[in-house]
């Protein structure tokens, strides 16, 4: 079961970060050209919501009981234990914090820049927690294979 959920998390932490750029880019692309803000101008975040919750479940259901750095484990790594998967939160929290914000705005030049601050801050955390190969002990390869 480790085995299937971790390529599955390792497979879907490419789509975070592409996703991530894209809402990002679509806030800044948006505020910069003065569009207005419609239906389809949440479609980014939305996805990247998706996305995001999606891995956060995978994350979880390794941290929780299937790693062997689990935290219910007695195997201790600060990377895996701690840093990794409340890196993961964060991204989760930045994401929907951001679309709640960007629904209570009242114009259009504030919810492109809201969206732009939080989707970009949810992107630079998100590129802070992938465990890349450069980190030693706690780095990972680029693909599961």
């Amino acid at each position: 079961m480790l085995a299937i959920v971790l390529f599955l998390h390792s497979i879907v932490r490419w789509a975070v970060l592409l996703t991530a750029a894209w809402a990002t880019m679509a806030a800044v692309k948006g505020g910069g050209s003065g569009r207005s803000w419609t239906r389809r101008a949440r479609v980014p975040g939305v996805v990247l919501a998706a996305v995001v919750d999606f891995q956060l479940v995978l994350g979880l259901a390794m941290w929780f009981a299937l790693s062997p750095y689990a935290i219910t484990s007695g195997a201790r790594s600060h990377y895996w234990s701690y840093a990794h998967p409340l890196a993961g939160v964060a991204v989760v929290v930045l994401v929907h914090v951001g679309s709640v914000l960007v629904r209570r705005k009242l114009d259009d030049v504030s919810r492109w820049r809201t969206s732009a601050r939080f989707y970009g801050a949810a992107l630079a955390v998100a590129l802070v927690a992938v465990p890349w190969p450069f980190l030693g002990s706690a780095g990972r390869g680029l693909l599961p294979f």
